[in-house]
């Protein structure tokens, strides 16, 4: 099944974006959010709403005002969103300044740590403790177990010293081997298995 992002159903249906979304917040427009909090429209929605049958847009046009209380209860999911993208995009800032503070314009550090052993990796799930840092660390712990993958550590790095050591990275970031390999977003299940499969191999069989 096709599916659209919100900008993308706003073209298809001759409304605005904030419409859209009210819309999908209200039930009338029905629609698949990702991982990361993003909405996808499927095509069939568009196409019920566009059918003859919709009577010109009967379907999504409001047969009477919103409540009161309906009109505050979108708001309140609004400020929500907001208010974890803040959360995310102020994590984000505080890291970039931290590096810059502590980096610009003095010579790349000498590698000193010590080379690790071929056969063990290690994960470092590197955010300040936010939703989605919590989240993608539980997502990869759960692939790590699926896939079978015994030589892998996984570990979580909070301090922003500690992150500032990758770079002027966004959060959440999943870092291997000290190499950043996904930043500023977190996965869906089948992409974090490709990119474990591209990075470790395949997954392992089973213990006999």
């Amino acid at each position: 099944m096709h599916y659209l992002t919100i900008a993308e159903a706003a073209e298809a249906l001759h409304l605005s974006v904030p419409t859209i979304k009210r819309y999908i917040y209200e039930g009338k427009l029905r629609s698949t959010k990702l991982p990361g909090g993003q909405h996808r429209i499927p095509q069939s929605e568009i196409d019920r709403i566009l059918s003859p049958d919709a009577a010109s847009g009967a379907h999504v046009e409001e047969t009477a005002p919103p409540s009161l209380a309906e009109r505050v209860a979108v708001l309140e999911r609004w400020v929500t969103d907001l208010e974890m993208e803040v959360e995310r995009l102020t994590a984000a800032l505080e890291v970039v300044s931290r590096y810059c503070a502590l980096h610009i314009g003095e010579a790349p550090p000498a590698d000193e740590k010590a080379a690790r052993p071929p056969s063990r990796h290690r994960l470092l799930v590197l955010g300040p403790g936010c939703r989605r840092c919590d989240s993608l660390y539980g997502l990869v712990q759960r692939a790590l177990l699926a896939g079978g993958y015994r030589n892998v550590s996984v570990e979580r790095v909070k301090d922003l010293d500690g992150i500032t050591d990758f770079g002027p990275v966004l959060t959440p970031a999943l870092v291997m081997d000290d190499a950043v390999i996904l930043a500023g977003r977190i996965p869906s299940e089948r992409d974090l298995r490709r990119i474990l499969e591209r990075h470790l191999g395949p997954p392992q069989p089973p213990d006999r």
